[in-house]
C-alpha cells in the first residue's frame, strides 16, 4: 500500500490535448474514484498510471518513487478489467495463482495466498471450476482475488462492474466496499456510473475534456459544486437548473418563479451576501429534487422554506419516493415526494421549497457564483 502522485500529468495524440494538465495527491489506502462521461480522459489517466500509455508530459510517483518512465512490470502495480481477462484454460485456483507463478513465489507460498484470498472473497468452492462455468460476478471475484494475490501498492479497477446486471452490480458495489474497508488498500476505480462513485469513494475527481473540474469528497461534490456540470453529473436524479432573476425586496433577496400556470412565487436564497453583485441579473438556481418535496409540519417555520402551488404533470413512484414533475420558469423539475402525498396528474398541489441547501450559477460560464 502505497500513495500515489499525480503531477501535472499530460496526454497528447498529435495535436489533440486527451488530459491537460491533472493535478491529484492520493493518500495510502484512500479509494479514489475517476468519474465522468465517454471520452472525458478517465480510461487514460488510468493506463497512464499502470503504464500501458506513456505520458506527454508530468509525472507519476508511487510513495516517493518516480514511475513515470517505468515499465508496468516495474511499477507493482496490479489492475483488475471490465473484461474480467481470465485464462479460460485455467482453474479459478490456477487463475489466481498465475500472477504469483511468474514471479517464482515458491509453491508452498503461493497456495496458502489463493487460500486466503479465496477465503477473503467467499470462492472456496470455486477453486477447481473454469471461468466457462462461473457466473458474471463470480469471475469477477475471481478478477479480483487475481489482484490482490499480488499484494501490490496500488490496485486499479477499470469499471469492473459495467458488464454485471443491475442487481448484482449492487451486490458487488457492497462486496467491493467491504473489501477495501477490510484491507485499507489504496485504490483508484475508473467508472462512468456516478452512483457507483458516490457510494464507494473517499474522494472523487470528476473530468471533462480530458480536465480535472472537481476533486474531493462524495458530500463535497454532491453539495457544494464548482460549476453546473459537476453538479448534473452527481445525483439520480440530477440536480433541477432553473433560469430565474435574483430580485431585492422588502423581504430580502430571492428569486421569482412562475408555475406552468403563470402564477408568481418568491424564494429565499441563503447567504444573500454572495450574490449581490448580481441582483437585477438573470441567474441559474440549482436545486435536488430532494428540496421539492410534500410540505412537512416540522419545517414550517423555517425562513428558507416555502410552500407553493404546483401542477402535477407526472408521476413515478419508486417505492420509497415517488418522483414528480412539474415546471417551473419554463422548464420541468424533478421532485422527490413521499408515496403516501396524494398527488394526481393535472392537479395542483402545494409543495415545499426547502432553499437552505441550493446553489446558483453563471449562466454564461455554468461556474458558481455563491462560493464563499
Amino acid at each position: 500500500m502505497a500513495s500515489l502522485t499525480i503531477d501535472n500529468v499530460t496526454k497528447a495524440y498529435g495535436q489533440t490535448q486527451v488530459l491537460k494538465g491533472i493535478n491529484i495527491a492520493i493518500e495510502k489506502g484512500e479509494f479514489l474514484i475517476l468519474v465522468g462521461p465517454s471520452g472525458c480522459g478517465k480510461s487514460t489517466l488510468m493506463n497512464s498510471i499502470a503504464g500501458l500509455e506513456d505520458v506527454s508530459g508530468g509525472r507519476i510517483l508511487i510513495g516517493d518513487a518516480d514511475i513515470t518512465e517505468a515499465a508496468p512490470k516495474d511499477r507493482d502495480i496490479a489492475m483488475v478489467f471490465q473484461s474480467y481477462a481470465l485464462y479460460p484454460n485455467m482453474s479459478v485456483r490456477e487463475n489466481i495463482a498465475f500472477g504469483l507463478e511468474i514471479r517464482k513465489v515458491p509453491k508452498l507460498e503461493r497456495e496458502k495466498e489463493v487460500q486466503r484470498v479465496a477465503s477473503l472473497l467467499q470462492i472456496e468452492p470455486l477453486l477447481d471450476r473454469k471461468p466457462g462455468q462461473l457466473s458474471g460476478g463470480q469471475r469477477q471475484r475471481v478478477a479480483m482475488g487475481r489482484a490482490l494475490a499480488r499484494r501490490p501498492k496500488l490496485y486499479l479497477f477499470d469499471e469492473p462492474l459495467s458488464n454485471l446486471d443491475a442487481k448484482l452490480r449492487v451486490e458487488m458495489r457492497t462486496e467491493i466496499k467491504k473489501l477495501h474497508q477490510r484491507l485499507g488498500t489504496t485504490i483508484v476505480y475508473v467508472t462512468h456510473d456516478q452512483i457507483e462513485a458516490m457510494t464507494l469513494a473517499d474522494r472523487i475527481a470528476v473530468m471533462r475534456g480530458g480536465e480535472l473540474l472537481q476533486l474531493g469528497t462524495p458530500q463535497e461534490i454532491y453539495d457544494n459544486p464548482e460549476n453546473q456540470f459537476v453538479a448534473g453529473f452527481m445525483g439520480s436524479p440530477a440536480m433541477n437548473f432553473v433560469p430565474c432573476t435574483l430580485v431585492a425586496s422588502d423581504r430580502g433577496l430571492g428569486v421569482e418563479i412562475t408555475d406552468g400556470e403563470g402564477n408568481p412565487s418568491w424564494l429565499p436564497v441563503p447567504n444573500p451576501e454572495r450574490l449581490s453583485a448580481y441582483v437585477g441579473k438573470q441567474v441559474i438556481l440549482g436545486l435536488r429534487p430532494e428540496m421539492v418535496t410534500d410540505p412537512v409540519p416540522h419545517k414550517a417555520d423555517d425562513a428558507m422554506v416555502q410552500h407553493v402551488p404546483m401542477k402535477v404533470l407526472v408521476t413515478e413512484p419508486t417505492g420509497a419516493d415517488t418522483m414528480l414533475v412539474s415546471e417551473v420558469n419554463g422548464v420541468e423539475i424533478n421532485c422527490r415526494i413521499n408515496p403516501g402525498y396524494s398527488t394526481p396528474v393535472g392537479q395542483v398541489v402545494p409543495l415545499m421549497f426547502d432553499m437552505s441547501k441550493v446553489v446558483f450559477f453563471d449562466p454564461t460560464t455554468e461556474e458558481r457564483i455563491d462560493r464563499a
